[in-house]
């Protein structure tokens, strides 16, 4: 047997040995005590008296068993989103029209916005390039998003 078959055996013999010892001794492995799925924190262990949902609490007899260890966290409040309609029409368009387009953010859109009040209508996509931030680069990937009335 050669020296990496025997670093091999010793490295298998010593994971046996911590997989014997772990299993038998009494202290077992450490468990996790909190944890979260989702949107709902659970504590292990431990039946809650009362189960909290959309900050209201519930009494624990109302609840179901899959809900008996599990409080639920307030969720948070979402703006409904606009959906954008693709392309955009460059002199119409809103801050969150302009933002929908590929690598414009909510700076780049303002500066378009002021672009467009302090010049006018743009015209074709050089009018476009005038904007401080709107490089060929940019402007590039601008362009399949973009329409000039």
């Amino acid at each position: 047997m050669n020296a990496p078959e025997k670093n091999v055996v010793r490295l298998a013999f010593c994971l046996l040995v911590i997989g014997i010892i772990v299993r038998v001794l009494p202290w077992g492995l450490p468990s996790i005590e909190h944890f979260e799925v989702g949107e709902t924190f659970i504590v292990a262990n431990e039946a809650p008296q009362a189960v909290v949902r959309d900050r209201v609490a519930v009494d624990s007899s109302q609840v179901s068993k899959n809900d008996a260890n599990s409080v639920s966290r307030p969720q948070k409040e979402r703006k409904p989103s606009k959906k954008v309609n693709l392309p955009v029409h460059v002199n119409t368009a809103s801050l969150d029209e302009l933002c929908a387009l590929n690598g414009v953010g909510p700076k780049l859109a303002e500066k378009i916005l002021e672009v467009r009040n302090a010049l006018g209508a743009f015209k074709n996509a050089e009018d476009l390039q005038k904007v401080p931030g709107i490089g060929k680069k940019k402007l590039e990937k601008l362009l399949p998003g973009v329409i000039f009335d």
